[in-house]
């Protein structure tokens, strides 16, 4: 696993694990995942959500992380969203962070700017921004 989010190279589309399912080991997805059961391991996906019925322990890497259930572990990821009934423990690494009233989090949140000691910048034009 990568410091970097990534998506795993491959043609993308949409994956779902069954609710009930129980699954340990290293994860990777070409696009996006659903997670409605328990993982215990690494993921690694272009987006990945954590479902309301979904317990994830382990680390998530991703450009797009959305989380309705639990979380334990390290989340590194582009654009994180904590939904109201997320119940999150340890750290988030993230370049927009959305956390709604009602989501639990036990952690730090640390920014990736601020994480690599780097000024913000603008996507589009690869400029600082002010």
């Amino acid at each position: 696993m990568t410091d970097e989010p990534r998506a795993p190279s491959g043609s993308g589309g949409r994956s779902h694990l069954g609710a009930g399912s129980r699954i340990t080991g290293e994860l990777c997805f070409p696009g996006t995942v659903e997670l409605p059961g328990y993982v215990n391991g690494n993921v690694e996906a272009a987006g990945i959500v954590i479902e309301e019925a979904g317990e994830v322990e382990g680390e998530l890497h991703a450009s797009s992380i959305t989380i309705k259930g639990r979380f334990k572990g390290r989340i590194k990821g582009g654009a994180v969203q904590l939904h109201t009934s997320a119940r999150v423990v340890g750290d988030i690494t993230y370049d927009s962070l959305s956390i709604e009233s009602g989501a639990q989090v036990e952690g730090e949140c640390i920014p990736r700017a601020s994480s690599q000691g780097q000024a913000p910048t603008d996507h589009e034009s690869g400029s600082d921004v002010e």
